[in-house]
């Protein structure tokens, strides 16, 4: 069963990318689109933004207890697993999103992560408090 905490975070979550204009879906057993694919993992949010010319996907992972192991073994799984078709003249955005509750900023602040994944903290409420962009790239938002 999963915690109170990990619900809120992923509620958070859904908020601020229903905001963006993704269309969600939680937990997915199976790839949201015929142009993904993948094995051996499930996200626990991934959204998907599509126009005639750009395609944006986002993985979102919520950890309510985040270290630096688990994180690494997610992103092993993702590039073993994940597959994307894109198409001839679009624009494409692959986000990896980790969501943490406010105070566990250190267990994941290592350039290993902050290379790979956004960070966005969210209050013990149910709401993103800050987003950190990848080290090195812009905020999508």
């Amino acid at each position: 069963m999963e915690s109170r905490l990990h619900e809120l975070l992923k509620e958070a979550a859904l908020t601020e990318l229903a905001r963006e204009g993704y269309y969600l879906y939680v937990e997915p057993s199976d790839p949201p689109s015929w142009r993904l694919n993948w094995s051996l993992y499930r996200p626990d949010i991934a959204g998907t933004l599509t126009n005639e010319l750009e395609f944006w996907f986002v993985l979102v992972e919520c950890e309510t207890n985040p270290n630096t192991r688990r994180i690494r073994r997610k992103i092993s799984k993702i590039r073993r697993s994940l597959t994307l078709q894109n198409r001839l003249n679009e624009t494409y955005l692959f986000r990896l999103l980790l969501v943490i509750p406010a105070g566990m900023l250190e267990r994941v602040n290592c350039s290993e992560v902050r290379l790979r994944w956004e960070i966005w903290i969210a209050s013990y409420k149910g709401s993103i408090i800050h987003k950190i962009p990848r080290k090195g790239c812009p905020s999508a938002s």
